[in-house]
């Protein structure tokens, strides 16, 4: 039988892939690690090609753990399957990193509510301290969801038989046993629900997506990979909140699309560019690096003659696990910044917290930031709209190709910050994100339609307080709509009987004050359905091709 040191070692380097993988290829270790390991889940499948290409197979895994075995504690160290050779590989934990999963002020605090990560249901929630808490969403008890239940004296309480937790897991309250936190029956670790660290930073939640006492210890020592610019008061827009979405698209969609930009001229066409503005792209990755931590920077010039015109300079850089920035130096000293944060909450979805800042910007950039953020959210969506249909099918055709991305074809320097980005999710992070549970990014929920894809509603709406309350008011006032041109109704007809029946100006005049407050009212029912609750008419592609003339572009500058 394994040592629990040694299995706890084991566990901690391979993050993901070590439980299911150790469990398949030594099956008499399933006992020991279990206990040594609070992340093990029997329920894992054993991705053996995923283990077999990081790690060198069945026989490179039972190798150490059973040399381990025989040679005792002393030799640990000089065991550890992640030394030497293997720590070479460079291997990124996913596990072990900060994600953003909601703005703070999008949240309830007064009632738990949903949220997924990395294919992990959990329930978010806020003690009574004001400080905000995340456990696995199932009570230890039954396995009832949690989310479904209160906050109870600053507390997560069960609905369903009372069991009350701290934002650490442990069980304060057992109504069935009467007994309460310092009892056995309390403290026992079965009685305790698997809670995950929390932080707030830069109005965001951040979640780490682990539990355990090592856990707390890891992430109280990491920082989340913020975008210091976001909230620096010298740059214009800072002091806005970011725009968030969910999109029904896996997050390295999201992660390929933003490091392409050769694509706005022509899927944003009439939008942020035009196609007959689209010039060949000059792309380099910087120093040739890509670091499973640091992740890449990729340095390239504008994609437009307007752009060109301006002497763009353009920085993009990706730092795992979720942090994305591209910056646009012009010769006139204006810098624009554009910075995203990708979350992957489970197969198929993903969540982007977007926000620009600009240095020596023209003021009509600085007054635009100072809309309100339910105008701002729903009038500047028709980017996100093109994107999202694009990226929700080409996320559908790559599931079904065998090759996955290598089915690509990409013979321009264009193409070069996205073979970056695939060579660190290949390379540097197991080839895949590292859903828990056994998932794949293959397991994608079912196709949707155009309309679907496109629904804001689901997308933003209703998880935004902001677009929430403007509904709300408008709802109202198309109930006032309702009321006052029904009043205008019935003084038309009591106009009406006043003369005998004779059609007066009065009446007329009534009449169509009521019209009218019932064409304004279908005017804001299709306002909202359009921007708010909808997909409404924003997709803006335009499917006619530009004229020969305006498309000589110079020649390529270069193939990879």
């Amino acid at each position: 039988m394994l040592q629990k040191s040694a299995m706890a070692n084991v566990c901690s380097q391979w993050q993901n892939t070590a439980p299911s993988c150790v469990a398949h290829f030594l099956p008499r270790a399933i006992a020991a690690h279990k206990g040594a390991c609070v992340q093990f889940d029997v329920r894992n499948k054993c991705q053996y090609r995923r283990c077999k290409r990081l790690y060198g197979g069945a026989k490179a895994v039972a190798a150490p753990l059973a040399n381990t075995t025989r040679q005792g504690s002393e030799d640990q160290k000089t065991l550890d399957p992640m030394s030497s050779k293997a720590a070479a590989k460079d291997v990124f934990a996913w596990t072990k990193q900060w994600y953003p999963v909601m703005l703070v002020s999008d949240l309830d605090a007064q009632s738990p509510t949903p949220h997924t990560l990395l294919n992990i249901s959990m329930v978010v929630w806020q003690d009574g301290e004001g400080n905000w808490g995340a456990c696995e969403d199932r009570c230890p008890h039954r396995l009832a969801p949690l989310s479904e239940g209160r906050i109870q004296g600053g507390h997560l309480a069960c609905n369903y038989h009372g069991w009350e937790f701290d934002r650490k897991g442990a069980c304060l309250v057992n109504p069935q046993s009467g007994k309460f936190a310092a009892d056995p029956v309390c403290t026992n670790d079965r009685a305790k629900a698997r809670a995950f660290p929390t932080q707030v930073a830069q109005g965001l939640l951040w979640i780490w997506p682990e539990s355990g006492p090592h856990a707390w210890l890891e992430s109280s020592i990491q920082a989340p990979k913020l975008i210091p610019e976001m909230t620096d008061p010298s740059w214009t827009g800072a002091d806005a909140k970011p725009i968030h979405s969910t999109w029904r698209a896996n997050w390295e969609m999201w992660l390929e699309n933003t490091m392409d930009p050769s694509h706005a001229n022509w899927l944003h066409d009439g939008d942020v560019g035009k196609w007959e503005d689209s010039l060949p792209l000059n792309m380099r990755l910087v120093d040739n690096a890509i670091d499973a931590n640091k992740g890449f920077s990729i340095q390239h010039d504008g994609y437009s003659k307007t752009q060109k015109g301006m002497g763009l300079k353009g920085v993009r850089q990706f730092t795992p696990p979720c942090t994305v920035t591209f910056r646009y130096d012009y010769s006139d000293g204006r810098v624009d910044l554009f910075g995203v944060y990708f979350t992957p909450l489970s197969p198929g979805v993903t969540r982007s917290f977007f926000k620009m800042v600009n240095l020596n910007a023209p003021s009509a950039i600085a007054k635009f930031s100072k809309l309100p953020r339910w105008f701002l959210h729903n009038f500047a969506g028709t980017q996100g709209d093109q994107d999202a249909v694009m990226l929700h099918g080409q996320d559908h055709a790559l599931r079904q190709e065998p090759q996955h991305w290598k089915s690509y074809y990409l013979p321009s320097q264009a193409d070069r910050a996205v073979l970056a980005f695939r060579r660190w999710l290949q390379e540097k992070a197991g080839g895949d994100v590292g859903w828990v549970g056994g998932a794949t990014s293959k397991d994608l929920p079912a196709k949707l339609s155009r309309k679907e894809v496109l629904n804001r509603w689901e997308r933003h709406g209703k998880n935004c307080a902001d677009c929430m309350q403007a509904v709300s008011s408008i709802d109202k006032v198309r109930t006032g709509l309702t009321v006052a041109s029904g009043g205008f109704l019935v003084l038309a007809l009591f106009t009406t009987a006043q003369h005998r029946s004779a059609i007066t100006n009065s009446t007329l005049v009534e009449l169509a004050m009521g019209g009218a407050l019932l064409v304004l009212r279908e005017a804001l029912r299709r306002f909202n359905e359009s921007y708010f609750v909808g997909s409404g008419p924003v997709y803006n592609f335009r499917k006619d091709a530009p004229k020969a003339a305006d498309t000589i572009t110079p020649p390529n500058p270069g193939i990879m």
